[in-house]
């Protein structure tokens, strides 16, 4: 063999070759994957901007923005007057404080693993009221593991008889329940709160009569002392549930404190009232928890027109069921 001539090592050459082809089969997998990672991303925006019914937005662990849609950057524009971005952290936007404790709350049951609905108000700078019912849901790794927060939020302004409508699909309470800012988390009726938004949207002439009706349930305190807590809850959700399924579609059953319930009842007075009433009682009559009869009183007052003070009514009212109350239960 000539001293010019070197030797070609074949081994060194397909060593190569196949390095070559691992590093361009690595490049194309990257393009590749790339290339659908773009288009997930661009088909995830797509859907985020095309549900105009909606607000969408994902918060870390930290409660700072991982995506948006633009419905809700408008949102937090109005309500907030914040420019947000990715990497904003929300609470730090919010100056209200009851509105910020009241959204942590949800954020960190989210955090904690619930999915679960929420209905709140939100008001902007211009002064329009949103009613919201926002869906929460951990946002999961691969592993399971949770590393945020996703919250869609449907605004149902031009609905409010969806709120109603919404309780009464439901046939037994659950988790989703005490969620709801207008509802009583115990009994499942609406609240004290509701109550009072509803009393005032129907103080005009259009519900009168407007007759209003308390109700309490006797005896709690000694029931919960002698049977426990428990029983006395399955006794006034079963109460209340009489109450609620009792009422008309235009009337309003709320928790107005403790053991006392409040009853609107529009273009209602006198003899109809009265009625209403006797059949409540003798559905309420058939109510028992072990051996525990149901004892329960009524006191209501009417407002026929806006000459009427509606504190004052309100107060006889009252005056009436603790009248009854005393001839009731002994």
């Amino acid at each position: 063999m000539s001293k010019n001539m070197s030797v070609v090592n074949i081994e060194t050459i397909n060593e190569d070759n196949r390095k070559k082809l691992e590093e361009q089969s690595f490049e194309e997998a990257v393009l590749a994957l790339t290339e659908k990672l773009e288009l997930a991303n661009s088909l995830l925006k797509t859907m985020l901007e095309t549900t105009h019914e909606f607000l969408v937005f994902g918060l870390d662990r930290d409660y700072r923005y991982l995506s948006f849609n633009n419905r809700h950057k408008e949102m937090a524009k109005d309500q907030w007057g914040a420019d947000i971005a990715i990497g904003t952290r929300i609470l730090d936007i919010i100056n209200s404080n009851e509105e910020r404790d009241n959204l942590r709350g949800f954020f960190d049951r989210v955090l904690a693993g619930e999915q679960f609905s929420s209905l709140e108000e939100y008001e902007g700078d211009s002064g329009n009221v949103i009613v919201g019912k926002n869906h929460w849901a951990p946002i999961k790794n691969s592993n399971g593991e949770i590393i945020g927060i996703l919250c869609f939020m449907q605004d149902v302004t031009e609905h409010r008889s969806f709120i109603k409508e919404m309780l009464k699909e439901k046939n037994s309470l659950d988790q989703n329940m005490e969620s709801l800012s207008f509802y009583d988390q115990l009994t499942g009726v609406y609240n004290r709160k509701f109550y009072e938004k509803e009393l005032q949207r129907m103080d005009e002439e259009q519900y009168y009569p407007l007759s209003i009706i308390f109700m309490n349930i006797n005896g709690m305190s000694k029931i919960n002392s002698e049977y426990g807590h428990a029983v006395g809850d399955i006794l006034m959700r079963k109460a209340v549930q009489v109450l609620k399924y009792g009422v008309r579609g235009d009337d309003v059953v709320a928790r107005y404190e403790g053991d006392e319930f409040v009853v609107l009842m529009p273009r209602t007075e006198g003899a109809k009232v009265e009625r209403a009433l006797e059949r409540f009682k003798k559905s309420l009559d058939e109510v028992k928890v072990q051996s525990i009869k149901l004892s329960v009183s009524f006191g209501f007052y009417t407002k026929y027109d806006e000459s009427d003070n509606t504190e004052s009514v309100i107060k006889a009212a009252q005056r009436q069921l603790e009248r009854q109350k005393e001839l009731d239960y002994i």
